[in-house]
């Protein structure tokens, strides 16, 4: 049962006593003989009157003292309970500032390290630029192999001199294309290639006696060296450089017949 029902059922019980007294004490009064001394029941009235206010005062005083107890406990909850509020906001409060800390730091790192990233993208860029200048610079033939023989690059040079547009020979079998037959018109099986040794066996190999062919099925003798291409020692393909014996020769040959006319 509630306190508060509990507290008014006790003043209501307490009040029907007293007017139950009360008019038990004004029927004897009225019903009674004409001489009846009037006073004692006054006295009783006043009496039981002042009881009433005493359990009354006293019932409202012990109520009005569990609500201020009741109160102080509910006041120290609230108190305990803002405490922990205000804890928890702290609290959070510095998570969030580490947290937005440690993105900080994190967001300057990332930043560092792209501009570090386009940096060394910019300067491998410059270096392919420039590597490719140099390939496209060189007089000699130039082209690489993967581990499977398939061309990977070949510069201006080669391409001119084979008769057949890079794009048509990057991804395309070399010694199929160009080194399948010797210049006596005998197959070259590719497993006595020496090209195709240098990413096989790690080594440079060296020819000056061989023929590469051109698209149109012509051919020309050529010199070439075959170097191997290591990566972490790893063999990943092999770098050709060659060039046509025939032309190159042929300004030698001139130079001497002049010098010689002289």
């Amino acid at each position: 049962m509630p306190e508060q029902t509990k507290f008014i059922g006790q003043l209501a019980v307490l009040f029907i006593v007293t007017t139950i007294l009360l008019l038990l004490m004004d029927r004897q009064m009225l019903v009674g003989p004409e001489d009846l001394v009037q006073w004692p029941f006054a006295l009783l009235s006043l009496v039981l009157m002042i009881a009433l206010f005493v359990v009354v005062a006293y019932l409202t005083n012990g109520r009005m003292q569990e609500l201020i107890t009741e109160q102080e406990k509910r006041t120290t909850q609230l108190n305990e309970l803002n405490l922990e509020i205000n804890q928890t906001k702290n609290d959070m409060e510095e998570r969030v500032e580490r947290r937005t800390f440690e993105i900080s730091v994190a967001n300057a790192s990332l930043n560092r390290e792209i501009a570090e990233r386009m940096q060394a993208e910019s300067e491998a860029r410059r270096i392919k630029r420039q590597m490719e200048l140099i390939l496209e610079s060189a007089g000699e033939g130039i082209f690489g192999l993967d581990v499977e023989g398939k061309v990977t690059f070949v510069n201006k040079a080669a391409s001119k001199m084979l008769g057949w547009d890079p794009d048509d020979l990057v991804g395309q079998e070399h010694h199929a294309l160009i080194h399948h037959t010797r210049a006596d018109g005998s197959p070259f099986p590719v497993a006595e290639c020496p090209i195709h040794q240098a990413y096989r066996d790690g080594k440079i190999h060296f020819g000056d006696d061989e023929v590469f062919w051109k698209r149109d099925g012509s051919s020309f003798q050529v010199e070439y060296i075959s170097t191997p291409i290591l990566e972490n020692r790893k063999l990943t393909g092999a770098v050709v450089v060659f060039r046509d014996l025939v032309a190159f020769r042929k300004p030698l040959t001139q130079g001497l017949s002049e010098g010689g006319a002289v």
